[in-house]
Order: structure tokens, then C-alpha cells, then sequence
């Protein structure tokens, strides 16, 4: 049954800082599909696969999994539930993530507190076994069995006391054994490496169930000795409570619904066959290869934990061209943040177009204000922070396209772009083993390289007051006609 809320920004405050919160919500207004009975081998992941169909997947949860207790389920969608529908969309929806990540401008440090609901169970020693919980295969190309894709894996800089979250790909391969594909250059692997330089292990906890802010925190690119833990607390105006891991130490949420505890030894102590994993660009591209692995030590989790699931799809699914599911906004607004504080005036919009998920086309409107505008934004945008790992396509048009409407982003190409003179290639950019570009040479490297395109489909600054007029009503006056004559056209009708 449908039922609004009274307090709509309360209810999303609410549900974003507790993830059964947030599924309570989203049942009560009717976005809730219970699964009954579903097989973690193929099935969970093409039922979740088939509701991307929809612009606006419901919330999926998956009860009485085959094979395993009852008690555990693992919920999907839970990010795009219409829980957190403020009613934008496009440029809107990135606007809202900007107020958010400008909300957070003043982090709130974590509060450790002695007890929490994920010390309901606490299992040690002889007891563990990461096999009793339910890690889907979710492709049928997948090399194993994934726990952790919507997760939070937890490190602490061992120089500055920084602590690190960030969602990496977890695979289990036996009762205390656990596999974490980082990428080169990500914190969790600078942070691992310096304990290795140590000859020490590294001290790790990965949770598979947490509050929807932390799944959203943990897919961001903050800069180093910047905690998530902080932002997430200024985002929701208030310290995430956090237990200290009893062999790590680690800060783990306090609310989480299952976390595995243990250290991750150096590669050539320690390494297990990963992969091959489906990833976002929509392809097997990292094959599989020897991944350093982490043993577990504990194993805490709430009663009836509830895992969340996010595994990568295809970015040509519909759910994903509005930005419902994944991160397109949020990377959006990452960006044009970047863009501003890297001191580029004048951007009007950042978006990324479908099909390239997040980061591989990359669009930024521009009100040209001075010569070389247009590769300022470009440049910039290239290589920052947010926007740095695995890139493909950057586009810098005027600000009279519509960056959301690919058909229009296309015409600014055909149109206002010379391939010669408006076009930069960079050589040497950061990118990963999922790229699926990269040669098999170049996937053998420990830290691979591509390159980038920059593509200026703007009118030449030196003659753009000269450059063809646009031939198209003005937008104000079409809108005073469709006010006029909307009552008695019904092609008019919105």
C-alpha cells in the first residue's frame, strides 16, 4: 500500500543513517519485492538484472535463499529506493547531491560506543565460517562467489591514524578466507602497501550490510586523510557510532548488519586466484589473476543480518541512464565541485552520458567567459581527483545544449567541433585492470595506463559572436505560446 509521508526530508534523513529503517519506509510506500526462495547460484543476480529494466527498480529483498538460514537476506536497490525520491531529475538530481556534499562541508567525527546491535553474534576462532552466509554468484561468467559489491572495506594509515572506507569487489573462497580486488592507486591499496613495506599485515574490516549513507560514502573519492566516517557524519548531522574491532582495533559501524574482521598478509605471503568478476564497463576485463586475500579473525553480525547487494551491470540498463541506480549523479557532482575549486568559472552542468556509466563520457556545459576556456575545463576535468581513474571521454559544450539529452550533446559535436584543432589526446592516465581496452601487454602491468580524448564542441571563442545563429524558436517564446494555446491543443498538454 502507498502511504505518504508527512515529513518527506525527515523520513530520507532518517532512512539514509539506517539501512532497516530505510526498508521499513520503502515497504510502507509500497517500493518493497520480497523473493522467496531464490538460488544465490545465477538466479538472484538475473532477477535483479531484470529489474533494471525499469527506470526505477523497486527495492529487492530475497528471503529464504536456497541453501542457507532463514535468518540472512540480502536487499538490492536500496539506494534508489523511491525513499529518497526528491522528485529531481537530471541536472536537479546533481544539484541536490552538491547541496548534500556542501552540507557536509563540516565533518562530524565518529563516536565509539561500547555495544551496538552488530554484537548481537560475535564468532571466533575454530567458529568461523564466511561459508554459512549467502555470497550470490551473480554472473554466470563470475569466478566465484561475491559477498561484498555494495561494501565497505575498512583500513587505518599506519603513519597518520587516518581511516579509510571504500567499496572494493570481496570474494569468498573458504570458511576464513576472503579476497580483496583493490585497484592501484585506490587508499585502501596505498594504506595496505605501507604495512607490507612493514612486514606487517594489514589490519582490515569489511562490512556487507550498513546504513544507505555508508554505501554511498564508500563509493566516493574524497581526498587522502579524509575520513568517510566524517563526511557521513556531516551529511547526516550527526557521529555514525562505531565498536572497535576486537583484533583490529578498527572503527566498525556499530549498526552494521555483518562484518568479517581479520588481516590481509602481503601478496607474496598470502594470494588466492580472483575473479573473473562482471564489472560496470560491462565486461570481463580483469580476468583472473593472484589477489592478496584477508583471513578472517571474528565474524560479528545483528540478528537476521541483511546483506546489501550491488553487483555491476551493463551501463546500457535503463535503470541506470537517469542516475536511479549507481552513481552517475554522484560522480556528476563530484565533478563539477572539482571543477569549481579547481578555479574553472562558468560551468553551467556536469553529467555523464548513458552508456558510458560513470566515468567513461564525461559532459560539461560552459558560458565561455575567455580564450581557452573551453580546455580549462577540459584539462581540468581529465585529471582530477574525482574523475582521474579510468576515463575515457571528456566533452566541453556551450551552455545552450542540454548536457542530459544525448541527441543534443551529439549535435554539438556535428555541428561545432573540429576534429583537427579542437581535440586533445593525452597519453599516460590512470586506469585500472577492469579497463577493458587495455591490451593483454599492458593488463600484465601492476599499474596500467590509457589515455584520454578531450573533444571542445564549442563555438571558437575568438568569432563565437559571429559564429551561424541556432535555428530554433526561443525558449521563452515557445513557452508563451504553449501557455496560450495548451487549453485547446492536446499535443501541448504536458
Amino acid at each position: 500500500m502507498n502511504k505518504p509521508f508527512s515529513n518527506r526530508d525527515a523520513m530520507m534523513s532518517e532512512a539514509l543513517g539506517n539501512l532497516r529503517k530505510c526498508l521499513e519506509f520503502a515497504e510502507e510506500i509500497g517500493d518493497v519485492e520480497f523473493v522467496d526462495g531464490a538460488d544465490p547460484n545465477l538466479e538472484i543476480g538475473a532477477l535483479y538484472e531484470l529489474s533494471l529494466q525499469k527506470a526505477h527498480p523497486p527495492v529487492l529483498v530475497f528471503r529464504n535463499i536456497k541453501g542457507f538460514s532463514p535468518d540472512h537476506r540480502i536487499a538490492m536497490n536500496v539506494r534508489s529506493s523511491k525513499v529518497f525520491d526528491g522528485g529531481e531529475q537530471g541536472l536537479e538530481l546533481v544539484k541536490r547531491y552538491r547541496r548534500s556534499r556542501r552540507a557536509s562541508a563540516a565533518p562530524i567525527p565518529p563516536k565509539t560506543v561500547a555495544d551496538g546491535p552488530l554484537l548481537e553474534n560475535v564468532i571466533e576462532g575454530a567458529a568461523v565460517n564466511a561459508l554459512t552466509f549467502p555470497a550470490p554468484k551473480w554472473h554466470e561468467g563470475d569466478g566465484g562467489n561475491y559477498i561484498g559489491t555494495e561494501c565497505i572495506v575498512i583500513t587505518r594509515d599506519p603513519d597518520s591514524g587516518w581511516v579509510n572506507l571504500g567499496t572494493y569487489r570481496v570474494q569468498v573462497h573458504d570458511r576464513d578466507t576472503l579476497s580483496v580486488f583493490i585497484e592501484h592507486g585506490k587508499h585502501g591499496d596505498v594504506i595496505r602497501r605501507k604495512y607490507w613495506a612493514r612486514g606487517q599485515h594489514c589490519p582490515m574490516a569489511i562490512s556487507v550490510g550498513q546504513s544507505p549513507v555508508l554505501g554511498a560514502i564508500g563509493a566516493a573519492t574524497p581526498g587522502p586523510n579524509v575520513s568517510e566516517y566524517d563526511l557521513a557524519g556531516g551529511r547526516l548531522g550527526r557521529a555514525i557510532e562505531v565498536v572497535n574491532g576486537r583484533h583490529t582495533g578498527l572503527p566498525i559501524p556499530a549498526d552494521a548488519e555483518l562484518v568479517f574482521e581479520g588481516f590481509m598478509p602481503p601478496p607474496e605471503e598470502l594470494s588466492v586466484p580472483e575473479g573473473p568478476f562482471g564489472e560496470w564497463p560491462g565486461y570481463y576485463a580483469s580476468s583472473s589473476r593472484a589477489e592478496p586475500a584477508m583471513k578472517v579473525k571474528a565474524i560479528y553480525h545483528r540478528n537476521q543480518p541483511i546483506i546489501v547487494g550491488a553487483p555491476p551491470v551493463k551501463p546500457t540498463m535503463p535503470a541506470l541512464q537517469g542516475g536511479a541506480i549507481g552513481s552517475v549523479p554522484l560522480r556528476a557532482a563530484a565533478l563539477w565541485d572539482d571543477l569549481e575549486a579547481a578555479g574553472v568559472p562558468g560551468i553551467k552542468g556536469v553529467w555523464k552520458m548513458p552508456g558510458g556509466g560513470a566515468r567513461f563520457i564525461n559532459v560539461i556545459a560552459i558560458d565561455q567567459q575567455h580564450a581557452g576556456h573551453a580546455k580549462m575545463a577540459g584539462l581540468v576535468a581529465a585529471g582530477c581527483g574525482s574523475n582521474a581513474y579510468l576515463g575515457r571521454i571528456v566533452i566541453v559544450v556551450d551552455d545552450d545544449i542540454d548536457i542530459t539529452n544525448s541527441v543534443e550533446v551529439m549535435w554539438a559535436l556535428a555541428t561545432r567541433w573540429d576534429p583537427k584543432t579542437a581535440t586533445d589526446i593525452i597519453d599516460g592516465c590512470w586506469t585500472g585492470h577492469i579497463d577493458p581496452t587495455l591490451s593483454p601487454e599492458s593488463r600484465d602491468v601492476s599499474s596500467p595506463v590509457n589515455s584520454r580524448i578531450i573533444i571542445y564542441a564549442v563555438r571558437p571563442f575568438h568569432w563565437k559572436d559571429q559564429f551561424p545563429k541556432v535555428n530554433a524558436v526561443p525558449a521563452d517564446y515557445a513557452e508563451s505560446v504553449r501557455a496560450k494555446w495548451a487549453g485547446k491543443l492536446r499535443f501541448l498538454s504536458r
